[in-house]
């Protein structure tokens, strides 16, 4: 194989790595972006007062926390693509859950199991990592993963209320729910699979 051959068939497996790892955290970002614009609708249509809603934010926030603490350190022992995918599923399983729910608390729960993929951007910067070896460029790339946690140029937003106005809070669900299955697949297909800390056992009692 020539050298430019080579170099191509890597660049390939870079831009095939980056719209995995970019699919995943849209599909993150959007449980906080895109849903803002419609709390006001969901607790209309639901009947629930404004704390109600506002808790329902908390709960995604708030397990997003805790399950950052320990998920990349697991995905090290077990497996970064593993525990992403896991992750994505458990999210995309909650977004389900809320998008067909009937009352505020079962929002809240699903936004509980949401809040697993809190950890996402960090994993996927774990897994960039051990794919780009050059500093410079890694810098790059780095920057345009963690660009996408800050929102998608505020079009994610008013997409969000847009949909919330014309079709109810449930599709703003359903549309990430959309993108989070789109996220799985493509991670699945192209992210690859490392374990640096592989035969170590994680320190639960730590956790």
């Amino acid at each position: 194989m020539s050298q430019t051959t080579r170099q191509t068939s890597a660049a390939a497996g870079t831009a095939a790595l980056m719209t995995a790892l970019l699919a995943a955290c849209v599909a993150f970002q959007l449980n906080a972006s895109m849903l803002s614009p419609a709390l006001v609708t969901m607790g209309h249509e639901l009947g629930a007062d404004d704390a109600a809603v506002g808790l329902s934010q908390t709960a995604f926030f708030t397990s997003g926390a805790l399950f950052s603490l320990f998920l990349p350190r697991l995905s090290d022992i077990v497996g970064r693509r593993r525990v992403l995918v896991g992750m994505l599923v458990v999210m995309l399983a909650g977004t389900v859950l809320a998008a067909v729910s009937s009352s505020i608390v079962v929002v809240d729960v699903a936004r509980v199991v949401q809040g697993v993929s809190g950890p996402t951007v960090p994993l996927c910067l774990l897994m960039l990592r051990s794919q780009v070896t050059d500093p410079k460029r890694y810098g790059t790339m780095m920057g345009l993963v963690t660009a996408v946690n800050g929102g998608i140029a505020g079009i994610d937003a008013l997409v969000g209320g847009w949909l919330a106005a014309n079709f109810g809070y449930r599709s703003v669900f359903w549309v990430i729910a959309i993108i989070a299955a789109v996220a799985v697949l493509a991670v699945l297909r192209w992210g690859p699979e490392s374990r640096p800390s592989a035969g170590t056992r994680m320190d639960w009692r730590g956790v």
